[in-house]
This record gives structure tokens, sequence and C-alpha cells, in this order.
């Protein structure tokens, strides 16, 4: 009730305020460089990639602390770019903080989940098909244990940024928050992540098909050698769109990502608050204390 309760909210917060899909789109267009130069050539993009990646980092949290604001905003009435400046700007060192702290936990995690396949792999391969059992199964638990680790950081954390945001957190007492909320929510949270991750999953598929349109071997366009046509990784054949081609991809997943991107803040934001902590007599972290 709470998940359905709060998308109601947050369609008619966004239909109020369009103004947070712009803001949305507009972020959305960091990824333009990487992907326009991975359409030329692999290497060009992953350099571009790598360094855009870097810069993404130190721009995320103003983007995230901005975008709540506005959504937080909105639910209530209208909101405006100036809300997504102010709002960004004051809680950017608390959500950078959090944020990079995750981005280094998450990062060890993955060389872990990382090293344990490649290992294994190594394993297999090398016993001639005939592998020992015991090498194997202790990498798929070292694996298997990071990957639980990452996937519950992920569920119990998830709403730091919002509790920063509506709330006025730090960066410590936004995770204790988090983490109450998920505690004393736990069936409407779960539903609320399935749903999210549902909606990330539509909305990867479309991210999976502009990267392959837009990769060198479906956009190479003219300058392609006409003897044949070169094999590609896929078993069925995607049109070449082109230069012109890839420009009018750009142009669409940056709407899809501005309408996806300002929905989703909206919806995080209402649910969020569904199940913050209300109680005049309540700690930081969510916990109720007496008198």
């Amino acid at each position: 009730m709470a998940v359905l309760q709060a998308l109601q909210t947050a369609i008619g917060a966004a239909r109020r305020n369009p103004l947070v899909f712009v803001i949305a789109a507009a972020f959305s267009l960091f990824q333009v460089p990487s992907v326009l130069a991975q359409s030329l050539h692999p290497l060009v993009g992953s350099v571009v990639s790598l360094g855009v990646s870097g810069l993404t980092i130190f721009v995320v949290p103003f983007f995230f602390g901005g975008i709540i604001g506005m959504a937080n905003e909105a639910i209530d009435g209208r909101t405006s770019f100036e809300t997504f400046v102010r709002e960004g700007k004051t809680h950017y060192v608390s959500i950078l903080v959090v944020y990079l702290g995750l981005f280094a936990i998450n990062l060890v995690l993955g060389f872990v989940i990382t090293f344990a396949a490649i290992l294994g792999g190594i394993f297999f391969l090398g016993s001639a098909g005939q592998p020992s059992l015991v090498p194997l199964v202790i990498l798929a638990i070292i694996g298997g244990i990071a990957l639980l680790g990452y996937l519950l950081i992920a569920f119990v954390v998830q709403f730091f940024g919002h509790a920063v945001v509506v709330d006025d957190l730090e960066a410590v007492d936004s995770i204790k928050r988090s983490a109450w909320c998920v505690r004393h929510n736990l069936v409407a949270v779960f539903g609320y992540t399935v749903l999210a991750a549902v909606g990330g999953a539509v909305f990867g598929v479309f991210g999976v098909l502009f990267s392959l349109l837009t990769s060198p071997p479906f956009s190479q366009g003219e300058g392609v050698d006409p003897v044949g046509p070169a094999a590609g990784p896929l078993p069925v054949d995607l049109p070449s769109v082109g230069l012109a081609g890839t420009a009018v991809l750009v142009v669409l997943i940056v709407i899809l990502t501005g309408l996806f991107a300002g929905l989703f803040a909206t919806f995080s934001t209402a649910f969020y608050r569904t199940i913050r902590p209300v109680d005049e007599h309540t700690t930081e972290d969510g916990t109720e204390v007496s008198g």
C-alpha cells in the first residue's frame, strides 16, 4: 500500500513539476562524450569513459542532493531550479562522504567477486574437465558472500541521500536513519526495491540496445569494406545507424533517462517520506526515546 501510494504521489508531483525531468535529462548529458567516443573507436571510448567516470564521482552528490530536494518540494507543491542548486550545495559534503565510502566498499567487494570468478575459471580450465570440487566450492562461497554483502549494503543504505536532504542529517546519521527505515518497514521496502529493480531492468534494455547500435561494429557506416559483412558478436544482424543515427539515439536516450530518473527521484522521495520516523521523541537514527 505504501509503495502504490508513493507511486501515485510521485506521478502527481512530477506532472506538476516537469522541471524535474529536465534536470534529470540535463545530467544524463555527462554520458554523451563517452558514447560518441565509443562510437568512433573502442580505445578512445574507454579513455573518455574513464575520465567522465572520474568526474562523475564528484558531480553525482550535487545532482543527488539537488534532485531529491526538488522532488521533496514538488510533492508539496511547486519546485524550482533554485531549489536544485541550493539543496545540492547544502548537502554536497554529507552525500559525498557516504558516496565515496560506499564506492570504496563496493570496489573491494567487486574485486573479491571478480577474483573468485577468475580463479574458479582457472581451476576449472586447468583441470582438463575434472576439477576438484573443494577449491571451486570455497571460491563460490567467497564470491557468494561478497555478492550478498554488496546486495545487503545497497538494500540497507539506499535511503541515506533522502535522509540527508529531507531530514537534514549528517553522513553517519543518514546511514543510521536509512537502516532504521529499512528495519522497521522491511516488507514495504522490499516491495519498493523490487518495483524499482524491475523499472531499472526495463530501462536497462534500452541502454543495452543503444550501446549495441552505437558501437563500432554497427555504426561504422560508409567507411566499411564492402567485400562482405564482418562477423558480429550477436547471432542476428543489427542495422548500421551511422553518425546521424547515433545523434538521434543520443537525443532519444537523454529523453528516456530524464523521464525515468525524474520519476524515480520523485517516487523514492515520496516513499521515504512514508516510512521515515515522524515521532517528535525520536533520535537521529530513528529510535524512540522516553520522556
